[in-house]
């Protein structure tokens, strides 16, 4: 089916406009940047017991959005085996959306994509971002178990026991 819709990508302040409504009413700080070719705005998620902060990446050319959820705590190299494992074991049943653990910065972080042509900017920004912040809260509890000593498979079958 063929429809004479033309999607037209949204600009960078618009992006930000928007994605900057999502940080106000979770009441973040936020900061905005722009840098190769993407428009960012990286948001403080200081009352949350387990992330440091939410970042949504604009790729202007890709016409992207990347959401992550950057967790708080620094993974001690002793616990990094369990960690990997804890990803692995997580990311198995996710639909969408997964879990990574950066070696640069030793945290975890989720992350999920989505084309921005996918619909309404507010819906798709949104929607990407719910996704994201629920399977921080899905798995947060396993991501703090596993670095106090917890298995991992243990980690995460109370974590989606619920």
């Amino acid at each position: 089916m063929k429809t004479d819709h033309k999607f037209h990508p949204p600009q960078s302040a618009t992006f930000i406009a928007e994605a900057g409504k999502l940080a106000t009413e979770f009441g973040w700080r936020a900061k905005t940047f722009e840098r190769d070719g993407e428009a960012v705005l990286v948001a403080l998620a200081e009352t949350d017991p387990f992330f440091e902060r939410f970042v949504w990446i604009y790729n202007l050319e890709r016409v992207s959005l990347r959401c992550m959820l950057v967790s708080k705590e620094t993974v001690p190299k002793k616990r990094l085996a369990s960690i990997l494992q804890l990803c692995a074991r997580i990311n198995e049943g996710l639909p969408f959306g997964c879990l990574e653990y950066s070696f640069s910065d030793r945290v975890l972080v989720f992350r999920d994509s989505i084309d921005l042509d996918c619909g309404p900017l507010d819906k798709v920004i949104g929607g990407v971002t719910a996704r994201v912040l629920n399977l921080g809260r899905r798995y947060g509890i396993a991501i703090e178990a596993t670095l106090k000593g917890e298995k991992p498979e243990d980690a995460v079958k109370k974590a989606e026991a619920g």
